[in-house]
């Protein structure tokens, strides 16, 4: 991919956390206008710091001041949307806030317009291999929360959706925090871990905002790995007992549900830099 076209017009984020902030590093070293939405003035100062991005603080449902806001951009603009579930509804549940920020899209009509969802939309997988064709079989409350916010969304057209794997990383290891307590694992031991590092996840999410034949896209190292191998992995490297499962019932995760990202690789012309999750683990996200 050229790096020029990462300088061409602006990118504007709405939200940025973990992956967020990978993205807007990536987005600086290609000499990208970047700007973000965030509710938190002091997060942002600290992102404008930090990056050299414009901020609009303030709720992304702002349809009046954020539209002014997205009006200052240089043109083309590429929205990518990082909210997670929790913020795109309201008090009483609703996607009321999420649905008034996708109707001021229509009015920007931004150049492309892209949402991060998770593989969980996909539901348990009953033992097969899910890809980005995949039809969604959603189960669980939370489950069927992102499968309605991903059909908000491509409701409208020309929109695209980008579907991680459980992302880890510096600073984020799934399960460290509970291996060093001693807390028992939850979970069948059995049951599969579908993984992505968030430098992956921010290198195939701007690929994907360049240029994406294909609405929805599903984004994974493609090494699941069952939970009982994950954990004991981990124990290892963090110098912890070995895990302990529990037999109750894990909260996300765990279930026979194994990703395959080989269409959407190939599609993108997309490779993850971490292979597996030891890979990760030897470049540092323990650190």
């Amino acid at each position: 991919m050229n790096p020029t076209a990462y300088a061409t017009g602006s990118w504007l984020l709405v939200g940025c956390g973990y992956l967020g902030t990978r993205v807007l590093a990536r987005l600086r070293a290609h000499g990208a206008t970047s700007a973000v939405v965030t509710r938190d003035a002091t997060r942002a100062a600290a992102l404008a710091a930090r990056f050299d991005t414009t901020t609009f603080v303030g709720s992304y449902a702002d349809m009046a001041g954020l539209g002014h806001f997205a009006a200052t951009l240089p043109a083309p603009v590429r929205v990518l949307c990082l909210l997670p579930p929790a913020a795109c509804v309201d008090a009483d549940g609703s996607l009321a806030p999420f649905a008034r920020f996708c109707a001021l899209l229509d009015t920007w009509r931004p150049f492309r317009a892209l949402l991060t969802s998770s593989t969980g939309v996909y539901g348990d997988g009953h033992a097969a291999p899910v890809t980005a064709e995949t039809p969604c079989h959603p189960a669980s409350a939370r489950e069927h929360r992102l499968h309605d916010i991903e059909a908000r969304w491509l409701a409208h057209g020309g929109r695209h959706v980008l579907r991680c794997a459980g992302l880890y990383g510096p600073g984020r290891v799934i399960g460290l925090v509970g291996l060093v307590a001693g807390t028992p694992v939850p979970g069948d031991p059995d049951g599969w871990l579908n993984l992505l590092h968030v430098e992956d996840a921010a290198s195939l999410l701007l690929r994907m905002a360049l240029g994406a034949p294909a609405a929805v896209e599903l984004g994974a190292d493609g090494r699941p790995v069952t939970r009982r191998v994950y954990y004991g992995t981990l124990a290892a490297w963090a110098g912890t007992p070995p895990p302990y499962f529990d037999g109750t019932a894990a909260r996300r995760g765990g279930g026979a549900r194994r990703c395959d990202p080989a269409t959407s690789c190939a599609r993108l012309d997309w490779r993850p830099m971490y292979a597996d999750f030891r890979a990760g683990l030897a470049a540092g996200a323990l650190a």
